[in-house]
């Protein structure tokens, strides 16, 4: 399969509106279960895409990638949020003795979202689309797309 269809200028605002509205939704859940608060629901779009681009890397011969991509890219961003905030609270994830296993096993076994986590990712992920589609421009998007052609060559 060619991964390069999940880079047009059209998926990479889709993917990067669901990233960020997963990433955040998933730091909010984090947030509310540890108590911890102070924490940045910045995403950085470089790293969102290289976290996007080893996905579909390491999907891209599932024969069912389109119909899995949307469950898989939910998980994957809610692993990331779970790591930055382990590396950015580890002092008081610690110090609160913060079980951070339970939680990975349910993003795992796609239990960690809940119907209402769904429904304000329904009504942001619009929100974030926007954002993107204003910051994506054709000359970007072709960049990406450049950058991923070249890593898909080695």
């Amino acid at each position: 399969m060619s991964i390069e269809k999940y880079f047009t200028k059209e998926e990479i605002v889709n993917n990067l509106s669901k990233y960020e509205t997963y990433y955040q939704i998933a730091l909010g859940k984090l947030i509310y279960l540890s108590n911890i608060t102070e924490v940045s629901y910045e995403v950085d779009f470089k790293l969102a895409l290289g976290s996007i681009y080893e996905l579909i890397t390491d999907l891209k011969d599932e024969e069912n990638l389109d119909s899995i991509f949307d469950k898989e890219l939910k998980k994957q961003t809610s692993m990331d949020a779970v790591q930055n905030f382990i590396n950015d609270n580890m002092e008081l994830i610690q110090s609160r003795n913060f079980a951070i296993e339970p939680i990975i096993n349910d993003i795992n076994d796609d239990k960690f979202f809940n119907e209402d986590m769904k429904e304000v990712f329904k009504e942001n992920v619009k929100l974030h689309f926007q954002k993107y589609n204003d910051f994506v421009t054709d000359d970007l998007a072709n960049q990406i797309k450049s950058a991923v052609e070249e890593l898909t060559q080695k």
